[in-house]
């Protein structure tokens, strides 16, 4: 590491690291024994890189006495110099470290089904393709199972739908999904831009069953809509509503994003007015437990592809949207 200097007329080329960090040790130190066991070396393995760096720079950089080593007036000058560097190299790889930390690593998600099945996939393939050194483990739980993995650190964080906060865990909104019609493609209700609620009555309508958070959503859309009606089938599953609406045997109220991501054939989605109604996909963590660089990048690659899969829809559909706008606030907050 060359360093110029006044003092003896050259330029040195075989200062290294080492010595300079020998000469801010016994500097700050005041003392070869104290610096020599700050480094882990030896007093004389110490004595040597300063009196090589002498050498080498061709000017005393401390006065030897016999209780403290004092700098000269050479060393007074060099050292802010010398400090500045090895500060400067500190930041530069704590911020190559950080980088790295950033691309690397292992995290677990806990999810639904329904969401292990159909919306992350695709996100999970254009994350590995950004970090293919992070390595995610999913575990697809029922909807009431997530809270209590994240609470019990089997998983990092959940990605889920909630109806009630939970006390104890931290909630950051990530997406927020509209609740779509879903029916065969040769309904009539298919070539609408929109639906309303009231237009459903008299059509044989596949619910989920009680205990969904799904079911008491549609529930309230009925209900707000000033309609009493009642499934002709109830399900527990949505592949399994998208099973039956396939076959012609009914329509369903679903999720936008499962609509976008499910294979079946001949199913259309149209989005459902008067009203309509959301609901947020939120990553749940636990709190007082800082979350790792790789599931911070997830959480950020998960609002952004959204972002951009709504965009890529919109334009592609500029008339037939399947999906409102995502709002994804950055808010954090404690459920209360």
């Amino acid at each position: 590491m060359p360093i110029q200097n006044n003092y003896g007329g050259h330029k040195p080329v075989s200062v290294t690291i080492r010595q300079l960090r020998a000469f801010v040790a016994v500097a700050e130190d005041g003392s070869i024994t104290r610096a020599a066991q700050r480094l882990h070396l030896t007093p004389s393995a110490l004595s040597m890189l300063i009196s090589g760096l002498e050498g080498e720079l061709s000017v005393r950089l401390f006065e030897r006495t016999t209780r403290r080593m004092a700098l000269s007036d050479a060393g007074q000058e060099l050292l802010p110099a010398i400090s500045k560097v090895f500060v400067d190299l500190d930041i530069a790889f704590d911020a190559l470290r950080q980088f790295s930390d950033r691309r690397s690593g292992r995290f677990a998600v806990a999810t639904s089904p329904l969401l292990a099945s159909t919306l992350l996939p695709g996100l999970l393939a254009s994350f590995h393709e950004r970090y293919p050194a992070i390595r995610v483990d999913i575990l697809d739980l029922p909807v009431d199972g997530i809270a209590q993995a994240v609470r019990s650190g089997q998983a990092d964080f959940g990605v889920c739908t909630i109806d009630s906060e939970p006390a104890d865990l931290v909630i950051t909104p990530l997406y927020q999904d509209r609740l779509m019609l879903a029916c065969p493609e040769q309904h009539p209700l298919a070539a609408k831009a929109s639906v309303r609620w009231s237009d459903l009555t008299g059509e044989p309508l596949i619910w989920l069953r009680h205990g969904s958070g799904l079911r008491r959503l549609v529930e309230q859309g009925f209900a707000q809509a000033g309609e009493a009606v009642a499934p002709a089938f109830e399900v527990s599953n949505v592949t399994t509503a998208m099973g039956l609406i396939e076959s012609g045997l009914g329509i369903s109220i679903l999720p936008a994003y499962a609509l976008r991501r499910t294979r079946a054939v001949g199913v259309k989605g149209v989005p459902l007015i008067a009203p309509v109604l959301e609901r947020n996909i939120v990553a749940l963590t636990a709190q007082g437990r800082a979350l790792s660089a790789p599931c911070q990048n997830f959480l950020a690659h998960f609002q952004r592809g959204m972002a951009e899969q709504d965009a890529a829809m919109a334009k592609a559909e500029p008339s037939r949207k399947v999906a409102a706008t995502p709002r994804t606030p950055s808010t954090t907050r404690k459920a209360s």
